[in-house]
């Protein structure tokens, strides 16, 4: 028997509640990062094939609105690794309580968001942060949902999140829309998830017998 989704009624509300996995997207994703930024030590080469270029997309190479996110451009080794350990919890957690293909789904709308708006805001740069920003937000979304049995200074948390995102966005840093992208379409995932388990009713039929079902 396998788990209802997150967010449907019956399932688990904390990454305890269901068996543990080994966070396969997370490692992947970071490992393949990390690969692609250490070759920064060989040269800039495959960085400036990769980064955020306004001019570059405009002539056509449309694979830099998600290539970014294969390449930390921070000069800071320090940077960098709080990137990647940051990464990691968030993604982590986010496999437990997302099915894969969700998980994949946040990551890259926060890649595409994140990314697109950083061709205007923070040109010719690169980073997997706003990927994991998206994952934040679905956390967020999880935690605020009717019912969810989270601890309280979750929900507070995930409650001041949100305009913490927006300001974020009009400051103009990229991570505050990839991060309530994220919230939205979790958001929506979770509606979606609590109709079709919602309750059928008969309706009454010829003699009062049943004949069809509302959902």
């Amino acid at each position: 028997m396998t788990d209802p989704p997150a967010g449907a009624p019956g399932a688990p509300d904390h990454p305890r509640a269901r068996r543990w996995r080994f966070p396969v997207l997370t490692a992947v994703t970071l490992a393949l990062t990390a690969t692609v930024t250490a070759s920064r030590l060989a040269g800039p080469g495959v960085v400036e094939a990769l980064r955020r270029d306004p001019s570059a997309l405009r002539s056509g190479q449309l694979w830099r609105l998600l290539s970014p996110v294969l390449v930390q451009t921070d000069r800071s080794v320090l940077v960098v690794a709080g990137v990647l350990v940051a990464g990691a919890v968030v993604g982590a957690v986010a496999e437990q309580l997302f099915p894969a293909r969700r998980w994949i789904a946040l990551y890259l709308t926060g890649a595409l968001v994140g990314h697109g708006i950083g061709e205007v805001f923070q040109p010719r740069q690169g980073g997997t942060s706003v990927a994991f920003a998206a994952l934040l937000g679905g956390l967020a979304a999880l935690a605020l949902r009717r019912g969810a049995r989270v601890p309280a200074v979750l929900r507070v948390e995930a409650a001041l999140a949100v305009p913490l995102a927006v300001a974020d966005t009009l400051l103009r840093d990229i991570h505050g829309l990839p991060f309530l992208a994220g919230l939205v379409l979790a958001t929506l995932w979770l509606h979606q998830d609590a109709a079709s388990h919602r309750p059928v009713a008969a309706r009454p039929g010829p003699g009062g017998l049943p004949s069809t079902v509302d959902r």
